[in-house]
């Protein structure tokens, strides 16, 4: 498949001077996937729950939860700006990063959706109301669910394709792109429980696996694997 395709190793070189370097992008990639992952151990179910009782009594998870779902929103951008110069040469790559830039807010968004979901429990408010607001409008059709819906399905797919390219260029083993669709893959097909919270995490783990390769690749020499390959394509 063209996708898989190899391209001209990236080049240590390339990212000389970058702001973000390539080990701050490579603890800013993980650490927004991080988490993530933590972020949904803390929600569970709550996110999906249409009791006030239960949003309520569970106020304090989803409130650490958003809190933490901010934090990878912030690193997911500080990671794309690291992240854009190793796109170039790739198409695919370069399609996933664009795609990828509107997930930053979105990311917040879906951050912003578990904050607010904290308010419909504050007491004083009508609890029939409310559990008809959360049923009817918060987890029913709408606008506000347009920034949260590309997040979950066009930002992961985006971040493949990222991933996709890191390899393609050399930067990370193809363990990074498998590790993370399967996530995607298991995150999609388990509702809910232990088993979508591991699934999240082998999206992290995956993200991990890039990461770890964008920092060697910050620490490489003139002597480094990377740069001699490099050297050896444009001698080419």
């Amino acid at each position: 498949m063209k996708l898989l395709k190899p391209l001209p190793p990236f080049r240590p070189g390339e990212g000389a001077g970058q702001v973000p370097s390539l080990r701050v992008t490579a603890l800013a990639l993980v650490g927004s996937w991080l988490c993530v992952a933590v972020a949904e151990s803390v929600f569970g179910d709550l996110d999906e729950t249409t009791s006030i009782a239960a949003i309520a009594e569970g106020s304090g998870r989803l409130t650490a939860g958003g809190l933490i779902a901010l934090g990878a929103a912030a690193l997911l951008g500080l990671a794309l700006a690291g992240l854009g110069p190793i796109m170039r040469g790739s198409v695919a790559g370069r399609i996933g990063w664009a795609l990828l830039v509107p997930a930053v807010p979105c990311s917040g968004a879906f951050a912003m959706f578990h904050l607010i979901l904290v308010e419909t429990g504050a007491s004083g408010l009508n609890q029939t109301a409310m559990e008809e607001f959360v049923v009817e409008r918060f987890q029913g059709p709408g606008l506000w669910a347009v920034p949260v819906t590309y997040y979950v399905f066009l930002g992961m797919l985006s971040m493949l394709l990222v991933l996709i390219a890191l390899v393609r260029r050399g930067v990370t083993s193809p363990l990074a792109p498998v590790l993370f669709a399967a996530g995607v893959v298991g995150d999609n097909v388990v509702t809910g429980g232990v088993l979508e919270v591991a699934s999240v995490c082998v999206m992290a783990l995956g993200a991990a696996v890039a990461a770890y390769g964008l920092w060697r690749g910050g620490g490489e020499t003139s002597a480094g694997p990377l740069l001699a390959g490099g050297a050896e394509v444009t001698a080419a």
